[in-house]
């Protein structure tokens, strides 16, 4: 239960400099935009010069409560913040006016959308739930704090920071209107009263509160000059970070997955930057064994390239920030992270966030960084938070085997039902696949979310007793959970993620890296005979070569005991999951091994 500032003692009354007195971006010598960093985005703010500003009516909000589908809005929502952000990005850099007018349209444009939460997030408003309209809270018109209402305001602080001359020689109006959007729409907020995404109030926060909390401290920092305010605003965002991180364990586990951590340990780390900067350098905690380890479980979990352990709510295909990993490496001494950032950084662009300001603007400043560095994969590592376990054949994470298996509780946030799942990549490639996440919709956080399929345990490697498959909820949890380093192996107890009317009475599932092999031992008790039926995930055709050998993805085979289990292969259409983005194909397909028994003692040996 670390409280990285309250166990500190930092607190930040006193340590915040004046409006006019503190330093962005203090770590770096003469921060400039990188001329190779930013030619993509000028090449986008030259198309945005002819493009109209997209229209957000009051039907288009409406549509979510009708229909349930977040894109129809989000889509044009967020390519205003988009276009806002490049243009405003361009115009930093250029410094010849030839951005300004249409930016001022973008901007005028946002500051008058009665809201910048957006429709899926309404049902965090106290006074009326989920409503149609969007509005400010109770008798005194205090608005509310969502993620994008916090992201659009660190957005619009950049243009007030940097633009505010260019934009006042249009009309002085035009800045003294963002600060006042500025101010009422997220200071003011914040400073006023606590929200539920804050953990204020006893409850675990996710990735909400760091990545609220940075986009806040953001806008104070260039955009409040009452230092009082600046101040409060500073110690509030360390109280929240601290309950952010009282729930995490020692391992630094992000049960949000990698995707998240991006927003979670990621945001936090965007957190320390603004503080220090913020502080002249008298607030800094990089030095902190937590603070490492969340920065590190991101290195931990990548299995090559793009392709992640992608448990919970998790795309398969993440490109990590490695610009932000490399200053997370440095800050906290570890020369894995830094490795890893620089492996990340060869691979994708610098390209301006409005959702991550403060980082997209430091990582434009950041010479491109083009060496990739010498493999270096840890090859056997144990998240004892998490109940994860990953191991690979080979520091070369593009050679050999790759084995991920997860213990834990089926409460987890952004949980899906897959104790006891795995997954298995060969030479970098999916073998047995973890299918991912489905699009975002009203159903997904809603109390129908496991009627979403691939929320379900039986579309992960798992099995289901006559159909019946994990349950959802904390309660259902896997135990007596052990780790074996020499042996590369994972034992759990998994009978407890299952339903009474499951009818299991001990389920212990063994998996171990055993060379270039992965050995799945099951070992299963019932009440009574029943249907006992294993489900395996594919992104290609597998294919029933003999009776015991299933043909896999890369080469690979799965070796069964045809003596004891009926196998039957199904194709089936991911609907709901953008399965086209994750794997190439909008079909996928379960592999089904069964026998009718009370008890199963079996193995099953991927190679």
């Amino acid at each position: 239960m670390a409280r990285i500032f309250r166990d500190k003692g930092i607190r930040a009354e006193g340590l915040i400099l004046p409006y006019g007195s503190f330093t962005l971006y203090r770590d770096m010598v003469d921060p400039k935009i990188d001329p190779v960093q930013i030619a993509p985005t000028l090449r986008r703010a030259e198309d945005y010069l002819d493009k109209e500003i997209p229209f957000l009516p009051l039907s288009l909000y409406r549509d979510f409560f009708k229909t349930g589908n977040r894109r129809n809005f989000e889509t044009p929502y967020f390519a205003r913040r988009n276009m806002a952000m490049d243009l405003a990005v361009a115009e930093i850099y250029e410094r010849k006016g030839r951005f300004t007018d249409k930016l001022a349209d973008v901007i005028y444009a946002i500051m008058e959308e009665s809201s910048w939460i957006i429709p899926a997030h309404t049902v965090h408003s106290p006074s009326h739930p989920g409503t149609e309209i969007p509005e400010v809270w109770g008798e005194n018109h205090l608005h509310g704090i969502d993620l994008f209402s916090a992201t659009t305001a660190s957005m619009l602080a950049v243009v007030y920071h940097y633009l505010k001359d260019e934009l006042d020689s249009i009309s002085p109006l035009i800045t003294e209107r963002l600060a006042y959007e500025l101010r009422i729409r997220a200071i003011e907020p914040f400073t006023s009263r606590p929200f539920h995404w804050s953990g204020a109030f006893g409850n675990r926060p996710n990735n909400w509160c760091p990545w609220i909390c940075a986009s806040i401290l953001y806008t104070v920092a260039v955009a409040e000059k009452d230092t009082y305010v600046r101040g409060r605003a500073a110690q509030i965002a360390m109280d929240y970070l601290d309950n952010f991180t009282s729930f995490y364990h020692s391992d630094g586990g992000c049960d949000e997955g990698p995707g998240y951590w991006t927003h979670a340990g990621g945001s936090m780390f965007d957190c320390l930057e603004i503080l220090e900067d913020m502080s002249g350098g008298a607030i800094s905690v990089y030095s902190d064994p937590l603070v490492k380890a969340i920065g590190e479980y991101e290195a931990k979990v990548n299995i090559h390239a793009d392709r992640f352990v992608n448990f919970a709510d998790c795309h398969a295909k993440v490109l990590a920030d490695g610009y932000l990993l490399t200053r997370y490496g440095k800050k906290c001494d570890s020369d894995a992270l830094v490795s890893f950032g620089a492996d990340m950084a060869t691979r994708g662009k610098a390209n301006p966030n409005p959702s991550a300001t403060y980082r997209s603007i430091k990582n434009l400043m950041t010479p491109p960084i083009t060496e990739r560095p010498a493999p270096s994969a840890l090859t056997r590592t144990y998240l004892d938070g998490l109940k994860v376990m990953i191991c690979r054949e080979s520091a070369d994470s593009s050679k050999g085997m790759f084995f991920a298996m997860k213990g834990g509780n089926n409460g987890e946030s952004h949980n899906h039902n897959d104790v006891g799942s795995f997954i298995a990549y060969y030479d970098g490639k999916p073998v047995l696949i973890d299918v991912g996440v489905g699009q975002y919709t009203r159903q997904t956080f809603s109390a129908d979310r496991y009627k979403l399929w691939f929320m379900q345990s039986n579309y992960h490697n798992l099995p289901t007793f006559d159909g019946v498959g994990e349950m959802q909820g904390g309660i259902y949890a896997s135990k007596n959970e052990s780790f074996d380093e020499a042996s590369a192996s994972l034992s759990v107890d998994i009978e407890g993620a299952y339903p009474k009317e499951a009818g299991v009475v001990k389920y212990t599932r063994r998996g171990a890296l055993d060379g270039a092999r992965i050995v799945i031992d099951e070992d299963i008790t019932l009440e009574g005979e029943k249907k006992i039926c294993f489900h395996f995930m594919t992104h290609e055709p597998p294919t029933l070569t003999e009776p015991g050998r299933i043909s896999l993805p890369v080469g690979r085979t799965l070796v069964y005991d045809a003596a004891a289990l009926e196998c039957h292969i199904e194709e089936f259409i991911s609907e709901g999951l953008d399965a086209e983005r994750e794997w190439g194909s909008a079909k996928l397909w379960r592999i089904h091994l069964s026998a009718t028994s009370d008890k199963y003692s079996g193995r099953f040996v991927i190679e």
